[in-house]
């Protein structure tokens, strides 16, 4: 049983959010997930005897998965859903009378629970793998678009969210560079502003550029370029771009479909993206390449590079990221391990 107020407090401060706040869709969506907990954990108990209900959230959350499987959440996990939901109990009680929880110094009390890691493999397409997704047969022009978008990622490690809304002109196969630019109507996270770099991998090079040849002749430069089409007549639709909610889920399922016909293992798009970082990372040379697979990714969380070495220009990352297709010096698998090893306990200290 759910208590109704509850459920309409959170729906306002959504609504605050994004009219307010002036947050993403793509964040409103996340926040309303992580909410979601907090309304089953209170149940039919109003939000404001918060501090009497037992267990408390931070001891609920830890095994509170929506899909019933029972695991624990991600230590990253957690803290996004404790400081969400902390964020709404201060707006609370800000603009609703009766939520103040100052005097009992409640939102002090959630703090998102530490969990022991558990060591896991990080799950990354390989080159083998994309290797023969681009070798794959395409009958249909949705299989030959989702080829296509599924080689882009792994060349580039463009997000999802930002790949379904690249119009024509952000995409530059000759130049090996796609411009993530907000101004160009491309949904970056954080809105941030960059320009990625593909890997000079001519196998895969091939499947893009058929494809970037087609939709440049077909479509606007205004247009997507995973063009939507019409089933029935296979054409592309120009001036179809208004990008709706799911589109991305969308591609995720023609995904599925395709892989799954020509009895390949499924990955999501994001795992394409670890497969960019995987193939970059065993590939760098010294640690300039590191960067170079670092700000490709768009990772400014990794701090401890940026402070010990200066970006990299545009130009530079370029030259770096186009040559791990070329041949290079033969270095063993045990090697290879080691050198990646030394990166990261750099990075770690």
């Amino acid at each position: 049983m759910i208590h109704r107020g509850n459920w309409l407090a959170v729906n306002r401060y959504l609504k605050y959010r994004s009219e307010v706040d002036r947050v993403s869709n793509s964040t409103i969506r996340l926040e309303k997930t992580w909410l979601r907990h907090l309304i089953l954990w209170a149940g039919d108990i109003a939000f404001f005897k918060a501090p009497k209900i037992r267990p408390t959230f931070p001891q609920y959350i830890i095994s509170a998965r929506l899909d019933g499987t029972g695991e624990e959440f991600s230590q990253i996990y957690l803290d996004k859903v404790i400081s969400t939901s902390k964020r709404f109990f201060k707006w609370l009680s800000r603009n609703q009378s009766g939520f103040s929880f100052k005097r009992s110094n409640y939102l002090d009390t959630l703090r998102a629970p530490k969990i022991d890691p558990k060591p896991h493999d990080h799950e990354a397409v390989s080159i083998n793998e994309i290797l023969e997704i681009a070798n794959a047969p395409t009958i249909t022009l949705s299989e030959e678009r989702i080829q296509a978008a599924a080689v882009l990622w792994f060349l580039s490690g463009i997000r999802i969210g930002a790949f379904v809304t690249l119009p024509i002109k952000a995409v530059e196969i000759e130049n090996r560079s796609i411009m993530l630019w907000p101004s160009l109507g491309v949904k970056t996270k954080f809105n941030k502003h960059s320009t990625v770099f593909l890997f000079e991998i001519p196998e895969l090079l091939e499947v893009v550029t058929a494809w970037d040849i087609k939709v440049n002749q077909s479509l606007n430069p205004d247009d997507l370029w995973f063009a939507p089409f019409t089933p029935g007549t296979r054409k592309f639709v120009s001036g179809n771009n208004d990008i709706g909610s799911y589109r991305s889920d969308g591609a995720r399922k023609d995904l599925k479909v395709w892989l799954k016909k020509v009895n390949l293992q499924y990955h999501s798009p994001h795992k394409f993206r670890h497969g960019h970082a995987v193939y970059g990372l065993k590939r760098a040379e010294d640690f300039s390449d590191y960067k170079a697979v670092s700000q490709n990714l768009g990772h400014a969380s990794i701090t401890t590079t940026d402070q010990i070495y200066s970006i990299l220009p545009d130009n530079d990352v370029k030259n770096r990221i186009s040559g791990f297709g070329n041949s290079r010096t033969a270095i063993h698998q045990k090697e290879e391990d080691e050198k990646i090893k030394k990166i990261r306990e750099i990075l770690n200290e």
